[in-house]
């Protein structure tokens, strides 16, 4: 289903590219729409877990595990620093249970782009990718459990 959304998507985006209706005044974003700060709102993991032995599982790890933050900021000129707890291990116990393990805080920096509907980060030996959807950017990562899907962040007012 998404792929024909998506091949629909560009045969409309193709066709309004194609127009000769005011070409001239499309815009690219600059960028300047995402500057500002960016709170962790969800880290998905494929199957539903219980990593804090509550007897409730979740899909989100922020559900289960309190450590888990990330903030970044998005600041004019490009720049971004970032503050996080991260996980650093997810392993299986039995059952739905895991136990899921978080890193130390970390801080990092680095420049910032977009690129055709995309945010990229920069920063050390990393680049992360994120998707717009709305008022939200999602980082895939698309591992099975015990990995991670998706972080989704959402920008604070």
């Amino acid at each position: 289903m998404k792929k024909k959304l998506l091949v629909l998507l560009s045969i409309v985006a193709l066709f309004y590219a194609c127009s000769s209706d005011d070409d001239n005044n499309i815009t690219p974003p600059s960028g300047e729409e995402f500057i500002g700060t960016w709170q962790l709102t969800a880290i998905t993991v494929s199957n539903a877990i219980d990593a804090n032995n509550d007897g409730n599982t979740s899909t989100n790890l922020l559900d289960e595990v309190t450590c888990l933050q990330e903030t970044f900021i998005l600041n004019e000129g490009f720049t971004w620093t970032s503050n996080a707890v991260n996980v650093r291990l997810i392993s299986a116990i039995t059952g739905n249970l895991y136990n899921v393990s978080c890193s130390d805080p970390q801080a990092t920096n680095g420049n910032w782009g977009v690129d055709n509907g995309r945010i990229f980060l920069v920063g050390g030996n990393d680049t992360r990718e994120f998707t717009v959807a709305g008022s939200e950017i999602i980082e895939t990562i698309g591992q099975n459990l015990p990995g991670i899907q998706s972080f989704t962040f959402q920008r604070q007012e």
